[in-house]
Formats: structure tokens, C-alpha cells, sequence
């Protein structure tokens, strides 16, 4: 069974109750479902929702939690938001100071309209960052969060000790077989098992659902905000820190030649890859995705006290 629906399953049957949600709402609403479990879960594990405002008048939302000497800020990717973090966040939280944001536009962040530009995202990202004492932190970006990651990474180096890319877009790559705004079934089947495999069983209520918001979703927005200008090529070179690549071995959107090309383009990079997870290595391997970031987190570490 794919570890989404898994995941999905046990959410709604723990969390249906606590939330008050009928069987009716969760069948028409399985994705604004998922949200709202894991967005619970990610309280009752202990993280605190904390909001920023940033000078433009838009209220960025986060959860932070542990209480570790090292900070490590979760990112997630296009359409998704904090709690896309749960299964992982909680196991992170007792090692690491941790934090997760709503980028703009996703989960609770404003703004509710309007374009998303890749600057707004990076400037969020910084806030919330600047907000905490640490001087350096380890960033964990999936996907677009990757690409955010990379560009903050890149005009913030002295501040990333450890750069994590997970399925990371930002690349100059030919997605045009992606259907990134499904218009039947047939095609949100393609991409949900580009996303999560392609062996993957997604109920059709999640299909309906992923059709008919699939021009309401921040995707929309983030391209209205223009990309172009803001993709990685030329700036790959200059990730100087430590970083690491984990990818999904069954990635459909960003495949293996993807991550090889990327991870070949920043110097001293490793790659490791999750044989069980596609597209979000945390959700749907997050025993392996937390293996292998534990290890390079430690590698990382015992190479910093080297060099002192």
C-alpha cells in the first residue's frame, strides 16, 4: 500500500474524533483533511505555532519545538505546508531545536492573494530564521523548499552550517510532461504517482479533489510570481558548506538524472538515495529519510570539530 495513503488512513481514523470531522467532510476534503491532522499532529508533539510579520504586511506562521544546541528549519515544497513535517519533526525535536514554516501563501502564511515570488519566499525564510539566536543552522528544504533553501543558502552562507536538498527543484529542467494542473482523473492519477511512486493507490475522492483545486493552490501563484530569474544554475558553485542530497529513488517529477546533475554541480555534495520513497522522502520512507539525515548531520558535525 503507498505510504501516503497509509499515513492518510491512520491520521483520519486518530484524528477524526478530536477534530470533530464527519466521514462525509473527510471523503469531499481528503487533502484540506490531511492538512488539518497534521497541523494537530505537529502541536501535539509539542511545537508551538508562532507567527512573524514580515514588512510587507504578511503574517508568516511557523512551529517550533526541542531544545537542542543546533537549529535545524524544515522546509517544505510548492502546495504543502508545516505539518508535511509530522512523521519526522517529532524524532528530530529530540536532538535539535526545530522549526517549521508555513512558506508565504501555504498552510496559515499570508498573503491570501496575489503572486508569490521567489524573493517573498526567501525573505519569510530569513525572517523566521533571524528571529532565533543561533548563529548558524542546518536547512532541510523539500523540493520548491530545496530551491529555497538553496537561494537563501547561497546569499547566507556564513549562517548554514548544513545544507540538506530533499527532491530539491531550482534547477533549469524540462517538466513538460508534468501535469502540473490536472484537468481529469487520468492525468492527477500521472502526477500523484510521479509524487509518490508510480506502483501508487490513490483513492478517487483524492483524485476528484486534487482536480478540482488545482488552480486554487499556491502552485498558481508561485509561477504568476516568475521563476526564471530565480533558478540555482549559476549559483550551485558557490554552496560552499556541507551538503547533502537525499532523494527518492522513484522521484517522477525530479528524477535520478536530475539529482546526479545537481549533486555533480556542488562541490563536495553527497547523494544519498531512500529506495522506498519517491518524491517526499519524509513522508513516505520517514524511517530511512531520518537515518540518513542523522548520519550526515553527525558526519558533518565530527568534520566541524576537526577543523577547530
Amino acid at each position: 500500500m503507498n505510504p501516503v495513503v497509509t499515513v492518510m488512513g491512520g491520521l483520519v481514523v486518530a484524528g477524526v474524533v478530536a477534530l470533530g470531522i464527519t466521514t462525509a467532510y473527510v471523503r469531499r476534503h481528503p487533502l484540506e483533511t490531511f492538512v488539518k491532522l497534521t497541523r494537530r499532529g505537529m502541536r501535539n508533539a509539542g511545537f508551538a505555532r508562532k507567527t512573524l510579520t514580515l514588512p510587507n504586511g504578511a503574517r508568516i506562521v511557523y512551529f517550533e519545538g526541542g531544545r537542542g544546541a543546533r537549529t535545524v528549519v524544515l522546509v517544505h515544497g510548492v502546495n504543502d505546508q508545516a505539518g508535511t513535517w509530522v512523521s519526522v519533526a517529532g524524532p528530530l525535536a529530540k536532538e535539535f531545536r526545530v522549526i517549521a514554516i508555513d512558506l508565504p501563501g501555504h498552510g496559515d502564511s499570508g498573503p491570501a492573494t496575489g503572486p508569490l515570488p521567489m524573493k517573498l519566499l526567501t525573505e519569510a525564510l530569513t525572517a523566521v530564521i533571524d528571529r532565533h539566536p543561533q548563529p548558524r543552522i542546518t536547512l532541510v528544504g523539500n523540493s520548491m523548499g530545496g530551491w529555497v533553501s538553496m537561494l537563501y543558502a547561497a546569499d547566507h552562507p556564513s549562517r548554514v552550517e548544513h545544507l540538506v536538498l530533499e527532491d530539491s527543484s531550482g534547477m533549469t529542467w524540462d517538466l513538460s510532461d508534468v501535469p502540473m494542473f490536472p484537468k481529469n482523473r487520468e492525468e492527477a492519477l500521472r502526477l500523484m504517482r510521479m509524487v509518490h511512486g508510480p506502483q501508487a493507490k490513490i483513492a478517487d475522492a483524492m483524485l476528484d479533489s486534487i482536480v478540482r483545486l488545482a488552480l486554487t493552490r499556491p502552485q498558481a501563484r508561485v509561477l504568476e510570481g516568475g521563476i526564471i530569474g530565480s533558478v540555482v544554475d549559476g549559483r550551485l558553485a558557490s554552496l560552499t558548506m556541507p551538503v547533502t542530497l537525499i532523494w527518492g529513488a522513484h522521484d517522477g517529477i525530479l528524477p535520478r538524472a536530475y539529482a546526479e546533475a545537481l549533486h555533480a554541480r556542488i562541490p563536495g555534495a553527497t547523494l544519498q538515495i531512500v529506495e522506498e520513497a519517491a518524491h517526499i522522502p519524509h513522508r513516505q520512507a520517514p524511517v530511512e529519510f531520518l537515518r540518513v539525515l542523522r548520519e550526515s548531520l553527525r558526519a558533518s558535525a565530527g568534520a566541524e570539530a576537526e577543523r577547530r
